[in-house]
Order: C-alpha cells, then structure tokens, then sequence
C-alpha cells in the first residue's frame, strides 16, 4: 500500500498541514508521499497536468493506494480515484468541491474576461509567499471538471470545518449524500484545519487503521 497526500491550490509541499502528517506516517514507519502539484512551474499548471503526473508518477506499476487531499488536493483525489480503481480510499480535508465555477464565479464574468483576454491573471502563492501570475488554461482546465464524476463506492472520510469560508461545508454534506461508504465529520474549524490536528490524525488513523 501506498500513500499519497496532495496540498492546495498555491501551497506545496512544505504546508504545515502536509508536514504534520507526513511526520505521524513517519512515526508508524510509513512513507506518505508528497508530490510538488506546482509541476515545474505554477504559472501554468493545470488539473489535467496534475492528474496526468500523479497517474505515471504513482500509479503505473499497478500499487495500491490510498489519497489524502487538503482543499484542491482533495478535488484532485476525487478525480484521481475516478479515474483509478487502484485508489482505495481517501481522506479529504476541506475539499474543494465544484473548484472551477466557484472560482469562476467569485472572479466574476467581468475579471474572467480579462483574465482570458490578458492570458494572465496573479494569485498569491502560499509556497512561495509572493504573487504569481497563472495563465488563463488553469481556470479553463478547472471547469471541465467535478466531484461528480466519482461513480464508484469506496470508503471515504471528510473533514470540513463549519467555520470554512473559501470552501462552504454545505458542499461536502451535499457530496455525501446518496453516496455510501463516506463519513463526514463537520469540526469546529475554518478552512486550513489547523486547530486540532492532532485530532484530526486520530481520525485518520482509525479510518485507515493504521
């Protein structure tokens, strides 16, 4: 079994959050991947990039694997596991669910359209603490996909905090249902779930029962 946990939009793998958990694998004497989701450059990544790395990065000698995903890195994980039947389960922490037309729709259509017609537009990168300029591919990619796509039951574990104002709890609850096999767990929390870690690794643990 292999594990993998993917950060957040403009963050890396220096994240406190990834960090944490990377460092309680540890402890139990399992390695808990952390691939840089920047690719080899932020500016113009894309989700379809993204997915195409993790799937010849982690996937193609045919392993097990279980995903953990923090906000975009568990939209990814959603994506990934419809994709491959090779992931397991996965822990989603705060995920961004419907990322591309919540963005879309918070940008507004009057800054979408500049942002397409400049090719530009900056974000500020949390890995890199600056401002970055993202071409406009990202946000095109985005749309093209959602949490809908994932068909197929596997077990999963949610935690959102009900505090979360970039990424609505209520969208994790609307995720669950009709779904089987998925736990939600709604903490007194906001969107970085930095609060009760190690509460948060408890949880995992016995999800995973590792």
């Amino acid at each position: 079994m292999q594990y993998l946990y993917l950060h957040g939009f403009a963050s890396s793998p220096n994240s406190y959050k990834a960090q944490y958990m990377q460092q309680k694998f540890s402890e139990l004497g399992l390695t808990l991947h952390i691939p840089d989701l920047n690719l080899t450059d932020f500016a113009t990544v894309t989700l379809s990039q993204q997915l195409d790395y993790l799937q010849s990065a982690y996937f193609a000698e045919g392993q097990a694997t279980i995903v953990i995903g923090s906000s975009l890195g568990g939209f990814l994980a959603v994506q990934l596991a419809a994709l491959s039947p090779l992931v397991q389960k996965l822990v989603l922490f705060a995920p961004a669910f419907g990322f591309g037309q919540r963005v879309a729709a918070a940008i507004g259509i009057e800054n979408m359209s500049e942002w397409q017609q400049s090719g530009v537009r900056q974000f500020y990168h949390y890995g890199l603490k600056r401002n970055v300029n993202l071409h406009y591919e990202f946000i095109a990619d985005a749309q093209k996909f959602s949490e809908d796509s994932l068909t197929r039951s596997l077990p999963i574990l949610i935690i959102h905090g009900i505090h979360d104002d970039v990424v609505p709890s209520v969208l994790s609850e609307k995720f669950v249902k009709g779904r089987s096999l998925v736990d939600l767990k709604l903490v007194e929390d906001d969107h970085a779930l930095g609060k009760d870690l190690e509460s948060y690794w408890q949880d995992l643990k016995r999800f995973l029962t590792i």
